[in-house]
């Protein structure tokens, strides 16, 4: 063995609307990393806005500010890819791990 660990996720860094993952699969998780300025990240099964909406993050800093990295855990799988739509004022700093 070369003493890496073999790891089932793919980490994807989004920070603007993104088509993170085309094809069937999984979402395993969001990590937010770090947001400026309120707004919202719409998650869709999908290669588009047009998919299957699966979960909305409200991110707001005055409520949401962490030091630390906050894990939205989700583990559900995906059929058609996976597409993330920041709306016009978010501005945040995401990892999604998938597979």
């Amino acid at each position: 063995m070369d003493g890496v660990a073999s790891f089932p996720w793919l980490p994807t860094h989004v920070d603007d609307t993104l088509l993170v993952k085309t094809g069937a699969g999984s979402l395993h998780s969001i990590v937010v990393n770090g947001l400026t300025t309120a707004g919202d990240a719409t998650l869709y099964d999908g290669i588009d806005n047009t998919g299957v909406v699966l979960a909305v993050l409200h991110l707001d800093p005055t409520t949401s500010i962490s030091v630390q990295p906050i894990t939205f855990l989700y583990d559900m799988e995906v059929l058609t890819g996976i597409y993330i739509e920041y709306d016009q004022a978010l501005a945040a700093d995401l990892t999604v791990t998938h597979h």
